[in-house]
């Protein structure tokens, strides 16, 4: 199941307290990479926060701080062929194609079928790699050409 919250375009004063807040954490970050979380006293409270909380938070203000809308999705370890094909931007029938043929596993539970959270991630990387080495050998081409490039 995917639980969404969203915050649709920041205030002018949403978008200041954001970059005060992100240019504060950004230099709080950069000196936290062999720690696993960080403490934080916020009103009198001590709070512990682990580093990829607070990596999510600061891209969450950058983007709030430029004026852009912000979603932040809980996603299961098991998804809907719905919730998988929205994950990977695709139509669900294309995903359905994908998994009958074999591209990516998946189980049926009833006449319903469900796929894996690691698995749509090993196949979006491998998709992004297949496209990476394929515009490689274009650009490479293009230069064989003295195309410029």
């Amino acid at each position: 199941m995917v639980m969404t919250t969203s915050i649709i375009q920041p205030s002018k004063e949403d978008k200041e307290e954001a970059q005060k807040s992100f240019m504060t954490l950004e230099s709080i970050t950069v000196t936290m990479e062999t720690k696993d979380s960080i403490l934080f006293e916020i009103e009198g409270k001590s709070i512990s926060l682990p580093k990829k909380a607070v990596l999510l938070l600061q891209k969450v203000l950058e983007a709030m701080a430029g004026g852009k809308s912000v979603e932040v999705s809980t996603v299961s370890e098991e998804l809907s062929t719905q919730e998988a094909a929205d994950l990977l931007n695709v139509s669900r029938p294309h995903l359905v194609k994908l998994l009958e043929t074999g591209k990516i596993p998946h189980k049926k539970v009833g006449s319903h079928r469900r796929v894996k959270l690691e698995d749509i991630k090993k196949y979006e990387t491998a998709l992004k790699e297949t496209r990476r080495k394929a515009l490689e050998e274009i650009a490479k081409e293009a230069r064989e050409m003295n195309m410029g490039y």
